[in-house]
């Protein structure tokens, strides 16, 4: 009896793990070509606003690194919002998003000010 619980503990532990591992995702963060680059030559590149995503987790991390009054973040794809935030930021604050409910495909990442772009992101989420 004892050696039958163990075999069916060990069954439904490694069917559990099966599950989780088969709905693994692959985060992966892309700057786009078309961002400006606030770069002049001879000076060090300055990149008023970075992104970054944790690649198993999916956590979008957005960080300013100047102050702006008046901006959006806008998370979509193919036409379609899923998140849009007009914010205050000031040097240093950090905005993150969870998108580990997102569905496999590419996402837009967009930040812009004043109808202008300060960055622009594609987020690839994939089935591991």
């Amino acid at each position: 009896m004892k050696r039958l619980f163990i075999t069916l503990m060990l069954g439904i532990t490694f069917l559990f793990l099966g599950t989780l591992q088969a709905d693994a995702k692959m985060y992966i963060l892309k700057p786009k070509p078309s961002t400006p680059s606030h770069h002049k030559i001879g000076m060090p590149a300055f990149h008023p606003v970075l992104a970054d995503i944790d690649a198993e987790t999916g956590e979008l991390t957005v960080l300013f690194n100047m102050a702006i009054s008046s901006a959006e973040i806008t998370i979509a794809q193919n036409g379609v919002v899923y998140e849009s935030d007009t914010i205050s930021a000031v040097y240093g604050q950090t905005f993150v998003y969870d998108m580990s409910s997102y569905d496999e495909g590419d996402y837009s990442l967009l930040i812009t000010a004043e109808g202008n772009v300060i960055s622009e992101f594609t987020i690839s989420i994939e089935e591991e």
